[in-house]
């Protein structure tokens, strides 16, 4: 095998090469591996009555071999793509040989007899998938940088990483410490995207770059740089260097897990979180529905803690969004999965996050929540979706100038995001409270703009102009209302959509919508 693979190599690096191949293998294939491989010092094997392989079992049952599909015209492994020259020798002639066996099957196939072997008994089992997608840290460019700079480029690339991770699971390769990174990129041929940074100070000023570089071609997809006082980029709020953090996730989400418009069921399983959660804020009934179905996919199950968060999220979109029915059953459902994944202590900031929402929103119980989404900030207080879901804490139990702050980093790390617009209905809520209208209309309608069928920013723009008694314009946005929420009209459901636990704010809500000249 090393001379196949690794030719060019000498006798220690080719070992070294397909251990690490063989580290890989083994942890795609998980705990199945030993009942798959035989692995000692001298050899590599496969178990070969444990396995299937088609090219061993069509000469002997040849009927399979038009069952497949197949005509000698396709190559054996076709199109796979290894360029060395002694596996290229080795695949010319066994695909010879099979091309032979293929020609003489195809006289046959018609009249030979499917012949089937009796199964062996065993449990059947769900392989969940593995991480598709794959991040190569390169080691960064640092030019005059000074000891209090010097962290940034590491702190940077560490943190893209984990925002990206607790979104949807990846595997990270860090080739920051390499001696020779190139040749050891070469050999971690599933690493799908590098990333490096590089840090540029000259005084007190400092240009930090990020680059996302394509591993097929080692091809640089994009950069991205800030140009900011060092104070700024060392600043003990971080917001600066948050929101470029938060930026660069939302653009590398885009390249790394939006690849093909409408990719497999495998596909998804392989971005589930990533891609659930976006399915869930487009507020269309069959994408929701497409959520849950991901969601609740049997490969999901005992994974990581994100999925079962997002199981149990899905609950507040029935409250808030009129989004499919939140019956005893499915409440109970996700309160099951909340008490599991809390009690499994995870140390994911968006699945505490969710969990805290559901905990606050969905069944009230301010105070967990407030626990859980104090220990998501802990965890990141780069990602904008847990600033978000705080700041909605916050105006769920009347603490409105904590929510107000909230928000804004919410709405400013976010902004790049595909959810973007639920960040605007936030700052929108929030203004509100605090009493600046203005800008919570102005809010409202940048959410609306691009979400069109959020409830939640109609609901408050709605209040916004009856507030400041713009009853025409308040009558127009209640009338796009009811067509989303029809039920909104009674007021025992205004008041579970706002569920704020201010109750004389609630009342001032309610009695201003009742008191619109037209209703």
């Amino acid at each position: 095998m090393r001379d196949k693979l690794w030719s060019d190599s000498d006798e220690k690096r080719a070992s070294s090469s397909l251990r690490q191949s063989l580290f890989e293998i083994k942890r795609d294939i998980g705990d199945l591996v030993d009942q798959i491989l035989i692995v000692d010092r001298y050899s590599i094997g496969l178990r070969m009555d444990a396995i299937w392989v088609d090219v061993r079992e069509i000469p002997e049952n040849t009927a399979l071999f038009a069952q497949f599909g197949l005509t000698s015209d396709i190559e054996l492994l076709e199109g796979i793509d290894i360029s060395d020259p002694e596996f290229e020798d080795w695949l010319t002639m066994e695909r010879q040989i099979w091309y032979d066996k293929a020609v003489e099957i195809e006289e046959t196939a018609e009249v030979a007899p499917v012949v089937s072997k009796p199964a062996s008994p065993r449990p059947a089992q769900i392989i969940a998938p593995q991480p598709l997608h794959s991040l190569g840290f390169l080691p960064s460019i640092q030019n005059g940088c000074q000891p209090e700079t010097k962290f940034l480029a590491d702190y940077v690339v560490e943190s893209v990483a984990k925002n990206l991770h607790e979104f949807q699971p990846i595997s990270i390769c860090d080739f920051r410490e390499s001696s020779n990174y190139a040749s050891d990129m070469a050999s971690a041929g599933e690493t799908d995207f590098y990333i490096r940074t590089r840090t540029l100070q000259v005084g007190n000023s400092l240009t930090l770059t990020l680059f996302l570089y394509r591993a097929t071609q080692i091809n640089m997809e994009w950069s991205q740089s800030i140009q900011v006082p060092v104070s700024e980029a060392i600043s003990p709020d971080g917001i600066v260097l948050n929101g470029f953090i938060s930026q660069n996730v939302d653009r590398i989400a885009k390249s790394v897990f939006e690849d093909g418009v409408r990719p497999s069921e495998l596909e998804h399983l392989h971005r589930a979180g990533y891609s659930a959660l976006n399915l869930m804020f487009r507020l269309d009934e069959n994408d929701f529905s497409m959520a849950e179905t991901l969601l609740a996919h049997p490969c999901l199950q005992q994974q990581n803690s994100i999925y079962p968060a997002l199981q149990s999220y899905l609950t507040s979109f029935n409250v808030g969004e009129n989004l499919g029915d939140l019956d005893g059953a499915r409440s109970e459902a996700a309160d099951r999965l909340l008490t599991e994944v809390v009690d499994d202590n995870p140390f994911n900031a968006i699945a505490l996050a969710c969990l805290g929402h559901v905990t606050g929103y969905v069944f009230k119980e301010h105070e967990m929540a407030e626990s859980l989404l104090e220990r998501a900030l802990l965890l990141n207080k780069t990602q904008a979706f847990v600033w978000d879901h705080y700041a909605l804490h916050k105006i769920y139990t009347g603490q409105y100038s904590q929510a107000m702050e909230a928000a804004k980093n919410a709405s400013y790390l976010g902004a790049y995001s595909p959810i973007s617009y639920s960040y605007d209905v936030t700052h929108a809520m929030a203004a509100t409270m605090v009493g600046e209208h203005g800008q919570a209309v102005a809010r409202c309608k940048t959410a609306l703009r691009k979400q069109p069928r959020s409830a939640a920013a109609l609901r408050y723009l709605l209040i916004n102009f009856a507030m400041q008694n713009r009853h025409e314009e308040a009558e127009q946005v209640y009338s796009r209302l009811l067509e989303i929420d029809p039920d909104f009209s009674n007021p025992d459901v205004q008041a579970d959509r706002f569920r704020l636990a201010d109750k004389d704010m609630q009342q001032t809500f309610l009695t201003s919508i009742k008191q619109l000249p037209k209703l």
